[in-house]
C-alpha cells in the first residue's frame, strides 16, 4: 500500500456508540435550527472568489463580481461570517430525493440503491432488490423526537413539501404544516423553454416578501421570536425546558425560476460576460471525458471524435434562443436564464435572512446551532449541462454552513477538509448526547472540525448517482469518478478547479489513480 493511500484511508468506518456524555463539551446548545435549500449552487457568498467559481466566468471583473455576490446572497454571507463554511462539502447523491433521504437517515445511497429521484417516490416506499431498505430507517427528527425533542417543520425537507405523509408525518415531526404564499400570476420570459421555465411572478408592485419561501421563513421566524405561530389550524409552540429541532425547507432556486421584479432587476443581463468563447470553452471540455459520462452532459462527439454540442436542457435553451435571434439568441437565452436563476438564489437568501433575524431577535440566539445545507449543486452550462444529475463538482458540491455557539472563536472561518452531508446525522447526535440508533449510519462526526476547522480528517467525501456503480470520491486534493462501465475521471482540483483535465489513464498519475481506486473500493464496503 502506498504512503498516499495509507494516510488518506485512515479510520473510515465509525461504528458503535458515540463518545459517552462525559467526553462532551459543557454548555452544549440545546436547540437546532435546520435550513435546507433546494438546487443552490456554490456560487455566491463566500464561494464567489473560490477558484473555478462560475461567477468568475460570467463576471470577470472582481469589483462587479463582488457586488453581484452581495446582491445575491448577503444573508447567507452573514451566516458564513457567524460560523464555519465547509468549502469542500458534497451531497450523497446529486438529486433531491436520494440526497435528502441519505442525509435524513444517515444511510448512504450505494447501500440502499436509492440513487435517483425514482419518480418522486416517498423514501420509505422505495424498493430495491425486492425490499424497502429505508422503510424502518430512523430519521434525525424521528430520533430526536423519541428522545424528548420538539421537532417542527415547514417546507421541503424530504423530497415532498406539500404532503404530510411524504414529509414523514408524525413519525418525524411533533408538528408540521405547509405554509403557502405567492406574489400573483406568472409571466413567462420569451427565452424560456418547455422543460426549463422562468419568468416574473406578480406585478411591478410585488416584492419577495410575498413569495412562498419567504412566507415559510417568516412563519418560523415568528415562532422563534414569540414562542408561538399558527398556520390555518396548526399551531407551533416552543416550551421552556424542551430542546427543539426546527426545520425550514426553502424551495428556490429549484425550477421553475419565477421571481419578483425587485430581485430579477438585481441581475441585468447587460452586466454579464457570457460570450461565444465561453460556450466554446465548455464544449471543448468534453475532449477527455469518458464516453459513458457524456450521458450526463450536453456534449457529444462529431464524426472525427471531437466534442461538440449534443442534447440537454441547456442545449434546448441555446436552440430556442437561436430560433428568436439567429445571430446571438443562444447567448441571450443563456444570460436570461442566469438572471432568473440568480434571482431565485436571492429568494432563498432573503428567506434565510428572515429566519436569521428571527433567531437573533429571540431568546434562543445564544443556545441554538444553525445548520444550513443545499441538497446538491447545479450546472448552469458547464459541460453543456443544466440542473444537477452528474458527479462533477458543479452538481455534487453543496453549500454547507454550521454556526456553533460552543465555538464562537471560529466565526467566519473556512474548512477545506472534504465532508459530506451524510456527516450531519452523527454530528447532531453528538450534540444531543445520543448514541447512533443504527450501525447503518456511517457518516463521520464533524465535532472535531467545529472545534478546529483545520483539524486533520482522513475520511473522503463520497457521492453516488444513477447506479450504485457510479461513484465519486473526493480527498482534499484529488477527485476520482468511476462509472459502471469502469471508465474513470481523475482531477487534481487545486490545479484544475474546473475539472477540465482528466488525468485518468495517464502514466504520470498511475500511482495516484490506484490509490484513489482503492479508496473508492473501501468506501463501497461501508
Amino acid at each position: 500500500m502506498s504512503k498516499f493511500f495509507s494516510i488518506i484511508l485512515g479510520p473510515l468506518l465509525l461504528s458503535g456508540p458515540l463518545l459517552d456524555a462525559s467526553s462532551h463539551q459543557s454548555d452544549q446548545p440545546t436547540n437546532i435550527l435546520f435550513i435546507a435549500i433546494d438546487d443552490l449552487k456554490t456560487i455566491g457568498s463566500v464561494f464567489a472568489e473560490d477558484p473555478g467559481n462560475f461567477l468568475q466566468k460570467v463576471y470577470p471583473d472582481k469589483e462587479l463580481r463582488t457586488e453581484v455576490a452581495r446582491r445575491m446572497t448577503p444573508n447567507i454571507q452573514r451566516l458564513a461570517d457567524q460560523g464555519i463554511t465547509f468549502m469542500n462539502a458534497y451531497c450523497a447523491a446529486p438529486a433531491c430525493n436520494p440526497s435528502r433521504a441519505a442525509l435524513m437517515t444517515g444511510i448512504r445511497p450505494h447501500s440502499t440503491g436509492f440513487t435517483t429521484n425514482a419518480g418522486a417516490v416517498f423514501f420509505r416506499d422505495y424498493e430495491y432488490q425486492g425490499i424497502k431498505p429505508l422503510a424502518d430507517a430512523i430519521t434525525i427528527p424521528e430520533y430526536l423526537k423519541a428522545n424528548g425533542w420538539y421537532t417542527a417543520s415547514t417546507g421541503k425537507i424530504f423530497h415532498s413539501s406539500s404532503s404530510y405523509k411524504n414529509s414523514d408525518g408524525s413519525r418525524s415531526w411533533s408538528v408540521w404544516t405547509d405554509v403557502t404564499g405567492g406574489a400573483g400570476p406568472k409571466t413567462d420570459s420569451v427565452w424560456r423553454t418547455k422543460a426549463l421555465a422562468w419568468g416574473i411572478e406578480g406585478n411591478d408592485a410585488s416584492t419577495y416578501r410575498e413569495l412562498n419561501d419567504y412566507r415559510k421563513a417568516d412563519f418560523m421566524a415568528r415562532l422563534l421570536e414569540t414562542g408561538r405561530a399558527t398556520d390555518h389550524d396548526t399551531s407551533f409552540k416552543l416550551t421552556d425546558g424542551q430542546p427543539f429541532f426546527l426545520a425550514l425547507g426553502i424551495f428556490r432556486p429549484h425550477l421553475p425560476f419565477y421571481a419578483t421584479e425587485d430581485l430579477v432587476s438585481l441581475f441585468p443581463t447587460e452586466e454579464m460576460s457570457v460570450t461565444r468563447e465561453l460556450l466554446e470553452e465548455f464544449t471543448a471540455d468534453g475532449d477527455d471525458v469518458p464516453e459513458y459520462a457524456f450521458k450526463f452532459s450536453g456534449m457529444q462527439r462529431d464524426s472525427s471524435g471531437a466534442p461538440t454540442i449534443g442534447s440537454d436542457r441547456f442545449v434546448d435553451v441555446l436552440n430556442h434562443g437561436l430560433s428568436i435571434d439567429p445571430n446571438d439568441g443562444d447567448l441571450q437565452g443563456w444570460k436570461d436564464m442566469l438572471s432568473y436563476y440568480f434571482a431565485s438564489c436571492a429568494i432563498a437568501d432573503r428567506a434565510v435572512g428572515r429566519i436569521l433575524d428571527g433567531l437573533e431577535n429571540s431568546r434562543y440566539k445564544d443556545n441554538t446551532m444553525v445548520v444550513l445545507w443545499s441538497d446538491h449543486g447545479y450546472h448552469l452550462g458547464e459541460k453543456l449541462h443544466v440542473t444537477k444529475f452528474a458527479l462533477w463538482d458543479d452538481a455534487a458540491q453543496v453549500n454547507f454552513f454550521i454556526k456553533d455557539p460552543r465555538n464562537p472563536q471560529n466565526a467566519g472561518k473556512r474548512s477545506y477538509r472534504p465532508v459530506s452531508l451524510i456527516d450531519i446525522y452523527p454530528t447532531l447526535m453528538n450534540l444531543a448526547k445520543l448514541d447512533l440508533p443504527s450501525d447503518r449510519i456511517t457518516g463521520h462526526d464533524l465535532t472535531s472540525l467545529l472545534k478546529d476547522p483545520y483539524a486533520a480528517r482522513a475520511a473522503p467525501a463520497h457521492t453516488t448517482y444513477k447506479n450504485v456503480a457510479n461513484n465519486m470520491i473526493r480527498t482534499e486534493r484529488f477527485k476520482f469518478i468511476q462509472y459502471e462501465d469502469e471508465s474513470r475521471e481523475l482531477y487534481d482540483l487545486p490545479a484544475d478547479p474546473d475539472e477540465y483535465h482528466n488525468l485518468a489513464g495517464k502514466p504520470e498519475t498511475d500511482a495516484i489513480e490506484a490509490d484513489m481506486a482503492n479508496l473508492h473500493n473501501s468506501a463501497l464496503r461501508r
